[in-house]
């Protein structure tokens, strides 16, 4: 039996009520509230009674279909089908869950001229600066004899010292497990000159403030978290967050689970590098890896 089939025999069995609160219009959630409690009965029991509980699998089956017939009813009740409900819940559920191979995953900058090497390095350069600042410069490795700064050398920005001097790390992070980074490929002078429509929609200003958003935004998230530091999930309410930073922009379409991997591999590389005060990382988007090299 197809789910269309189910909820079109479904709504047969539906009852009329004597109250006519809304033409019974809450009658579906309060069952389905209901008979969600009568599941999670069924599971008390089977821990107080273990193996005794030897119709456990009849009974969770039995109330598992009450759950669906009022789901099936509320779905009917607003002209939702059940198919199209089951399919953007998977939609949903594989953006958020499913592992992907991300080497696999066409980089973003494939079809252009101006690409990100497929590896290079970047030496984090902590150094004090003026009223006594902490600041930090980054240097690209280009080659053994030729280094180029990128950017200017950044401080904390905040009243209170909080290693954001070393947050460029998370944009070396996107480049490496996304193919992204509107506001580095600015630094390393690979904006897309070759199209003019993508030099304008993806290399320029909004880009480039939509990717620092991003950052800033996780990075207030960590302060709640002990850092990232036992972390190898991230709330989905912030990764839908992200996803509505960067609507219309060429990461609208990455999905959570690879923007989760982004932003907990970058945070192990950041408290590397900030506990060595400094040191290389390799960025490698073509092998979808960032990797602190120590101080060398």
């Amino acid at each position: 039996m197809t789910l269309e089939e189910y909820q079109k025999k479904s709504v047969c069995t539906v009852q009329s009520y004597n109250s006519k609160d809304q033409e019974n219009y809450f009658l579906g959630y309060l069952g389905l509230a209901g008979e969600a409690g009568s599941v999670l009965t069924t599971l008390k029991k089977l821990i107080r009674d273990g193996e005794g509980f030897g119709s456990f699998k009849e009974k969770l089956t039995e109330e598992l279909g009450d759950v669906l017939w009022y789901i099936s009813s509320i779905a009917s009740h607003n002209n939702i089908s059940l198919e199209e409900i089951a399919a953007i819940n998977l939609l949903k559920t594989q953006d958020r869950f499913e592992e992907l191979d991300l080497i696999s995953i066409p980089r973003l900058d494939d079809a252009y001229s101006e690409q990100f090497p497929d590896s290079f390095i970047i030496n984090f350069v902590e150094e004090e600066g003026e009223n006594d600042l902490l600041q930090v410069r980054m240097i690209w490795e280009k080659k053994p004899e030729e280094s180029i700064e990128l950017g200017d050398p950044l401080t904390d920005n905040s009243r209170v010292p909080n290693d954001y001097r070393y947050h460029d790390i998370f944009h070396l992070g996107h480049i490496a497990y996304l193919g992204w980074s509107p506001v580095i490929r600015h630094l390393m002078k690979l904006k897309r000159k070759s199209d003019s429509k993508t030099l304008d929609a993806e290399d320029r200003g909004r880009p480039q403030v939509a990717e620092e958003a991003v950052t800033l935004i996780v990075y207030n998230y960590a302060k709640g978290n002990k850092m990232l530091r036992s972390s190898d999930k991230i709330d989905t309410e912030l990764l839908n967050t992200i996803k509505q930073l960067v609507v219309d922009l060429e990461v609208a379409n990455v999905s959570s689970y690879q923007w989760e991997k982004a932003i907990i591999e970058s945070y192990k590389v950041f408290h590397e590098v900030v506990a060595n005060k400094g040191g290389k990382v390799l960025v490698s988007p073509a092998d979808r890896k960032l990797k602190y090299l120590g101080k060398q």
